[in-house]
């Protein structure tokens, strides 16, 4: 007869022997289904299905140390144009989701503060993006789309 040690022992390579070829098993089922990107690329049937942004279609915003990628042109360019503390309190809230207590810590400020501001700023991309899909808007800044 086996020692107590040497039952568990057998039982822990039996266990990690069958869980082995079970993984090996699932891997060579996932296998067939993995399609890789450059596969697509090459496949022009699968091109209408998936389409990879590029980098230069979107707005860059820089907040805390972190990117923030907007690929919607008229937001991007609405952002662009607030004050960057207003636009940071925006990025912060809407795409960080941090709360407003949060940001104010962030911003050495207090949160009825940030409140204020967020509700501002929100009032401002409104009042931009109407202005931008009307027409109506004329710029004085040099880079500005709305010139």
């Amino acid at each position: 007869m086996l020692g107590c040690e040497e039952q568990f022992d057998s039982f822990c390579k039996k266990v990690l022997k069958n869980y082995a070829r079970s993984y090996g098993v699932c891997l060579a089922r996932h296998r067939g289904r993995v399609c890789f990107l450059e596969d697509i690329s090459e496949d022009a049937r699968l091109l209408q299905y998936f389409s990879t942004p590029s980098h230069e279609e979107a707005y860059i915003f820089r907040v805390m140390g972190i990117e923030i990628a907007v690929k919607n042109f008229f937001l991007g360019a609405a952002l662009d144009e607030l004050e960057e503390n207003r636009r940071d309190i925006v990025l912060l809230a809407y795409c960080l989701e941090m709360t407003d207590q949060e940001i104010a810590e962030h911003l050495h400020s207090i949160r009825r503060t940030v409140t204020y501001r967020r509700s501002v700023a929100l009032k401002q991309l409104k009042k931009l993006l109407e202005e931008y899909i009307n027409g109506k808007k004329k710029s004085g800044k040099k880079n500005s789309i709305w010139a």
